[in-house]
């Protein structure tokens, strides 16, 4: 059984193309006319990926080659080495514009639930394997970063610091692995009212934010819900999810390659993003559970959260500012009303 069509034959040494006919039979495939008269074992044949309805280029052994718009032929030679179905199938795929875009939804559904689904459980194994030193060096850098760009040394007196220092060692006192958290000060203007926690368990209250409190439960109340951000390692998390590249690195090998790029991109994080819906639920959960014990009642949190977004809606209203991330995160009435909720 043979097949044949026309083709150009090309020697390899040259650009001048030669009209020959080229033909299938059984395991070989001959070249004849144009003064050429050649045999080759289909074996020993390399055939070019399709690519639209552009000719198909044929490699032989002795450096030359051919080029044909005989498709049929090039599948038929294909199909007697024994690997023409994958080709043929996805050069099917290509052709057909509803195959490409049943391929392209596909592809949009993969990476969907790789980025939904997949990179959060990779970023909670990772921020629980990493070293502490780490983690600290991400803290301390990050910090350093937002120090030079967007916050000031706090105005506070020394005996408010102290007092709320007190508060905060007392909240974390009896577990080891959080005898090196610490609660720092600051002022910013870019920020306004807030507080929110780095990597290695650096926790940041902004002055204006201590001014707007209105009680120190409610203050506790805060600081419990930072508390839980670091539980959960939260900011950690956030960054992984957002350095996909970092995460799958640091998931195969069990390290970051370099710790130092990555405590780089974490102000601009921080900036630019917003948690999800599920950290924001898990951080205020872990405030009413410590307030709960404390006996503190849980609307004294709900309301400094009302107060926080009324101030925070008077700002975006007056100019927007840089602090969109720490512009607590999602819908706060959603928020207040689950922490009432929860009473």
């Amino acid at each position: 059984m043979s097949a044949s069509c026309t083709a150009t034959w090309y020697d390899g040494r040259t650009s001048r193309g030669r009209e020959v006919t080229l033909r299938v039979v059984d395991a070989s495939l001959e070249v004849s006319g144009g003064g050429i008269d050649s045999v080759y074992p289909l074996a020993e044949v390399g055939v070019d990926p399709p690519l639209g309805r552009m000719k198909r280029r044929l490699h032989f052994p002795d450096g030359a080659s051919a080029e044909t718009d005989a498709h049929r032929l090039v599948e038929e030679l294909l199909r007697r080495q024994g690997r023409g179905g994958a080709l043929l199938g996805v050069h099917r795929w290509e052709k057909s514009l509803g195959r490409a875009l049943a391929a392209l939804a596909l592809l949009l559904a993969i990476v969907f639930g790789f980025l939904r689904y997949l990179v959060p459980v990779l970023a909670l194994k990772v921020a629980f394997i990493l070293p502490p030193r780490t983690e600290e060096l991400i803290g301390r850098e990050t910090l350093q970063v937002l120090d030079k760009v967007i916050m000031r040394p706090s105005a506070l007196s020394r005996q408010r610091r102290e007092e709320l220092t007190r508060r905060f060692r007392a909240m974390i006192a009896g577990e080891p692995q959080r005898q090196r958290w610490r609660l720092e000060f600051r002022s910013s203007k870019e920020i306004g009212a807030n507080a929110f926690a780095l990597p290695s368990g650096i926790v940041i209250v902004t002055d204006r934010m201590v001014e707007l409190a209105e009680s120190e439960d409610e203050l506790a109340g805060v600081l419990a819900h930072e508390i839980g951000h670091l539980e959960r390692r939260h900011a950690l998390r956030h960054l992984l999810q957002n350095s996909v590249t970092v995460l799958v690195v640091a998931t195969l090998t069990g390290d970051i390659v370099s710790a130092g790029s990555l405590a780089a991109t974490v102000p601009t994080a921080l900036i630019d993003a917003k948690y999800s819906r599920d950290f924001e639920w898990e951080a205020d959960a872990a405030a009413v559970r410590y307030l709960k014990r404390q006996g503190i009642p849980v609307r004294r949190y709900a309301e400094i959260l009302a107060r926080l977004e009324a101030d925070h809606y008077q700002d975006r209203k007056d100019a927007p500012r840089m602090g969109e991330l720490f512009d607590d995160h999602p819908a706060m009435l959603e928020r207040v009303r689950r922490v009432l909720a929860a009473q």
